[in-house]
């Protein structure tokens, strides 16, 4: 077991509120088919900034070389892709299509092979489109989460049917067709779920009164679907590629179906994480407007050739992985921070405003007092005017007792997986690198890229440079601006100035000032403008 300390900066994440709806209630309106308008567009993800250390060099793995020709197109076959998506294989062949509704009567289709995402897109993969220029920000108001790191892994919510094509086309994919979903969700003998015909429960998918909002997309591995897929029910519904027509089951070719030419609707598949358990089911079908963005509806992306991009590079080592892909926590606890805060007493001294302000914070932690100076007092300064912030901040300490392995077709070096090489193209901002036989950024291009995104249901830690199955804190920290009471004398000059009486008379004013701290208010006991979250005067 090794034991590492590790630092990274805190940061706010400006949360936007979503407005649940119910998927089962066809929403009201509808617009001419193929006329998706562009979504309103929401502000940058935050970039999360991070102080990196040198961890404890892990020891050299070795690897044997890959097959660069392919992964087999066979049940069980899974392929690690672009974007940190897992591909799992759909071999070509019929399947039971439909379970005798009046939208969706039971018959026998064929579709050919294809890969699928293993899981929904997250909003860390949306979030990179976005940085690169492919994909336009998902609607704020329906995408709770998108920039938070805690639910970098949860789907991506608040984009309609055009930005889900964008994605997919962003990584060489496209939406799934009806008949494609619904095989890899049911397998081919049909089952009324994903994970088989057991009834729902909460360990199987995040549905009904389970969770009440989004998880992430690999929480349910018990759900999985025949072909290994995740989240198949519940959590967001899913955009698939067909136009909606509820006679279309009726006279619909036998092989690959692709949807009526041409509707109002578009389709809509799997359930959310308000939906009854009813709608887990499979091969019910529902449909919305091609412009609808919803906090319960994402997607995920089919590829015909998984081939297609050549590796990055270079990629994060990846903590907490096994060789079958799966993400386990495994190994790597949580980090334990120590307490660290900042109390404030200002006071008069006399005609003069003094603060003491008082740091609570474990050995070795950094404390900044700005130009105040130390009382004597452990932890304690006293400030005056003009003040200055002041901060206080502390490590983390995070134990690891698992090694940490390079992605399937790299090979480690130090801290750092290096590429074994292909053909193949890069993603915008990235060059191919004949030499080398991979995918190196532009100059100019945010370092930060130059690395193979983090295989979905890790984060990316700049501090261990390696993708964690939890997202690595920090360094904990709080800063302040020191506040003064108001020491003036009383005005005895009959108005004007507070300031403009005599100097020498009278004792210190209390009269209320206006605060230029929008969360302070004047507090006449204390004699300042009063700050209550931070507990302190702030002017």
């Amino acid at each position: 077991m090794k034991k590492l300390s590790i630092i990274v900066s805190m940061f706010v994440i400006g949360a936007t509120l979503i407005s649940a709806c119910n998927l089962g209630a066809t929403p009201e309106g509808t617009s001419e088919p193929g006329s998706a308008t562009q979504p309103p567009v929401g502000t940058e993800p935050p970039v999360l900034t991070e102080v990196p250390i040198q961890p404890t060099q892990p020891p050299v793995l070795t690897q044997a070389p890959i097959d660069l020709s392919g992964p087999p197109m066979e049940v069980g076959s899974k392929f690690l892709y672009v974007d940190g998506s897992t591909l799992v294989a759909v071999p070509g062949g019929t399947f039971i299509m439909g379970h005798g509704g009046d939208d969706n009567p039971e018959h026998e289709v064929n579709v050919s092979d294809f890969w699928l995402y293993r899981s929904k897109v997250t909003n860390s993969q949306y979030a990179l489109c976005v940085l690169l220029g492919k994909c336009t920000p998902p609607n704020p108001g329906k995408s709770e989460g998108y920039g938070d790191p805690l639910r970098a892994n949860h789907p991506v919510t608040g984009v309609n049917y055009q930005q889900a094509s964008e994605y997919c086309s962003f990584v060489n994919g496209r939406l799934p067709t009806e008949a494609e979903w619904e095989k890899a969700a049911r397998g081919p003998e049909g089952n009324i779920y994903p994970w088989g015909n057991a009834t729902p429960q909460c360990d199987l998918a995040n549905y009904g009164t389970c969770e009440f909002k989004t998880s992430k997309v690999i929480d349910h591995p018990a759900g999985q679907s025949y072909y290994e897929a995740f989240d198949m029910a519940g959590n967001v519904y899913e955009w698939v590629s067909d136009w909606y027509d509820a006679n279309y089951y009726n006279n619909s070719p036998v092989d690959d179906p692709l949807g009526p030419d041409l509707a109002l609707r578009r389709s809509v598949r799997s359930s959310g994480f308000n939906s009854p358990a009813y709608e887990s089911e499979s091969a019910r079908r529902l449909s919305l407007a091609p412009v609808e963005q919803r906090n319960d509806l994402g997607f995920r992306c089919v590829v015909e050739d998984p081939m297609y991009f050549a590796p990055m590079c270079t990629a994060a080592l990846v903590y907490g992985q096994d060789a079958s892909g799966n993400i386990s926590l495994g190994g790597f606890s949580n980090e334990v921070c120590p307490k660290v805060d900042i109390t404030q007493n200002a006071y008069c001294n006399g005609l003069s405003p003094a603060t003491n302000v008082n740091f609570t914070a474990p050995s070795g932690a950094t404390i900044d007092p700005s130009t105040c100076a130390p009382t004597g007092n452990p932890g304690q300064y006293v400030c005056q005017p003009p003040g200055g912030t002041v901060s206080v901040s502390a490590k983390c300490d995070l134990t690891v007792d698992v090694q940490p392995q390079c992605p399937p077709g790299f090979q480690q070096q130090g801290n750092t997986c290096v590429a074994q090489g292909g053909q193949g193209q890069c993603l915008p901002g990235f060059n191919y690198d004949p030499a080398s036989q991979c995918c190196t950024a532009l100059p100019g291009q945010d370092a930060s890229l130059d690395v193979t995104p983090c295989p979905v249901g890790t984060f990316f830690s700049k501090v261990l440079l390696a993708c964690v199955p939890v997202p690595v804190a920090s360094i904990v920290s709080v800063t302040q601006s020191v506040g003064f009471m108001d020491c003036r004398p009383p005005d005895k000059s009959g108005g004007g100035d507070p300031g403009g009486g005599d100097p020498g008379g009278g004792t210190p004013s209390c009269q209320p000032v206006t605060c230029s701290d929008f969360k302070a208010s004047w507090d006449t006991a204390r004699c300042c403008c009063y700050n209550p979250f931070v507990n302190a005067c702030t002017n």
